[in-house]
């Protein structure tokens, strides 16, 4: 692919690229009708789910009855349905079963508690929920349970194990037609961390997720014949759209890890000939750690694609030697159903520890705070137009979407670009802090450490960790009698939020730096205890 050189950092699709007039259900009929007796979907080397294998015609076939199912039960065009587990098979039965049922699906992350589970089933006004049996220690009917009466439209809860296979078999014995849906009717709905506290209900229909998911895999040269091992979790784009969908529209076997575990992902690369392995830098350096690497077989291995952060240029060189294959860097986002640019494995280096060049029929440029474009190699906010956007968000106020009139989205992402067209991204214009590939966002956990009597003011920001990239850190002003320590405050959180939204480093200050306007001036925070902690930012 030839290059045009840029004289801004403005990149503006060559050619328009039309979004996909395909469903999700029908993509997955189209590819059961190429590949009827290929496999689609693997679980092996995975003693929690046991060795599964369905084919193209199996996997069509399974998610047509539940589709049916849901229709049996009632169950109409529009209402939404939410997944809660970890990366099980009857996950992505269920996604596809939705999608042929033209339902909505809500994703919803394994370790929300409380306060976030019923924030999602009631924003959403979701009408039923699948689950896994247990998440960890945690019976998860028992937490449904919990928050039902606050969520007024909840009617259906079923269970992976028994309340999935029920409207399978329900389905089977079901009259019902799969209804025609529309590709442009919202499908997926992730919630993201909210910059002014709740999480924003990003609403993306069958055509962008579809759409962006061919593009990418047409990008990488996956297709027929690759086994592609991923490590995404399946409530993340990256894991139900980009890597799902991506295998099963370019006929290629989709190996998804239940939980990362390094030694079982080393056995599935091996044993099971996989040409490909998708997932975040802090994976491949558990891998690498791996006591066995050096007696592995990666003959049939090709290539690494990394996501979730810019990958250091020494760990990708460490990649390529270790496992003897190309490294690519892919770059999205849940508002762009997934990538948005991706470097190529002839790139150098030097590109493929960026972000990499935008995806067929993406437009990108780089804006000042006065929202004009700025000069090659200059910081500011990287902007996407293109086929994977989502039709905005759903819980805004009204007259609001998070798209502009001209269809850009401001990604809330710190960017320069070369002449080449290339991104890297160098920061977050909205103060989010991406830990271990969370993105996590300081509004919202100073709204839930706000809830605790004793936290009278907080600031919540990130500091540098060698591990994760980044690790939460509060700065709190307290009521003494109602909060004696950092360790109350820290296991009163684990009983409501993410544990990787619980502050690692807790200090207890009198005042705050402030703004004359009164603003808490983050970075000198951020200063004194980087310093403290004797880190660089």
């Amino acid at each position: 692919m030839t290059v045009s050189k840029v004289k801004i950092s403005e990149w503006i699709a060559e050619e328009l690229v039309e979004p996909s007039v395909l469903t999700i259900g029908d993509m997955l009929i189209e590819s059961a009708k190429k590949w009827p007796d290929k496999e689609a979907l693997v679980y092996s080397f995975q003693p929690e789910i046991g060795d599964i294998r369905m084919t193209y015609k199996e996997l069509n076939d399974r998610t047509s009855n539940i589709a049916k199912g849901f229709l049996e039960a009632g169950y109409i065009s529009g209402d939404a349905i939410a997944i809660w587990g970890p990366n099980h098979p009857e996950w992505i039965l269920a996604e596809y079963g939705l999608a042929k049922a033209g339902l909505k699906l809500i994703t919803l992350n394994p370790l929300y508690k409380k306060l976030e589970l019923e924030y999602a089933l009631s924003s959403s006004k979701a009408v039923a929920i699948i689950h896994a049996d247990q998440i960890g220690a945690n019976v998860v009917r028992t937490q449904i349970e919990s928050v039902k009466e606050k969520v007024q439209s909840l009617r259906g809860i079923y269970s992976f194990s028994l309340g999935l296979l029920e409207l399978e078999e329900s389905g089977k014995r079901s009259s019902q037609q799969l209804p025609t849906v529309n590709s442009k009717d919202i499908f997926m709905i992730q919630y993201t961390s909210g910059t002014t506290g709740n999480p924003k209900a990003a609403q993306m229909p069958h055509s962008a997720l579809v759409t962006t998911a061919k593009n990418s895999h047409k990008r990488w040269q996956i297709g027929e014949g690759h086994k592609v091992c991923h490590g995404f979790p399946l409530f993340h784009i990256g894991g139900s759209a980009c890597m799902t969908l991506g295998a099963a529209v370019s006929g290629a076997v989709s190996l998804p890890l239940y939980i990362f575990k390094a030694s079982a992902t080393l056995d599935i690369i091996e044993k099971e000939g996989c040409s490909v392995f998708i997932g975040v830098p802090t994976m491949l350096v558990a891998m690498m750690e791996d006591p066995s690497i050096k007696e592995r077989d990666f003959s049939k291995f090709k290539f690494i694609i990394v996501g979730g952060a810019n990958p250091p240029i020494e760990l990708l060189k460490k990649c390529e030697k270790v496992f003897g294959v190309d490294m690519i860097n892919g770059y999205g986002q849940t508002e762009t159903c997934g990538v948005t640019a991706t470097a190529l494995p002839e790139d150098p280096p030097e590109l493929k520890a960026i972000a990499g060049r935008a995806m067929p029929g993406v437009s990108l440029r780089i804006l000042d705070k006065d929202k004009v474009i700025v000069p090659l190699e200059e910081k500011g906010e990287l902007h996407y137009r293109g086929p994977g956007l989502m039709i905005g968000y759903g819980n805004l106020p009204e007259g609001e979407s998070g798209v502009d009139s001209e269809g850009w989205f401001a990604t809330g992402d710190l960017a320069t670009m070369n002449k080449g067209g290339y991104i890297n991204i160098v920061g977050r214009a909205k103060e989010m802090i991406i830990r271990g590939g969370e993105n996590l966002y300081p509004a919202e956990i100073e709204n839930y450490l706000l809830e605790h009597a004793g936290v009278l003011e907080v600031a919540v920001f990130g500091l540098k960790d060698e591990k994760y990239g980044e690790e939460v850190c509060a700065c709190i002003r307290r009521d003494d009698s109602l909060l004696k320590n950092e360790d109350e405050l820290q296991i009163w959180c684990k009983e409501r939020i993410s544990r990787w939204k619980i502050p690692k480093y807790i200090f207890f200050i009198d005042i705050f730096p402030v703004t004359p306007s009164g603003k808490i001036q983050k970075y000198k925070l951020q200063d004194k205890y980087t310093k403290e902690l004797n880190f660089s930012r």
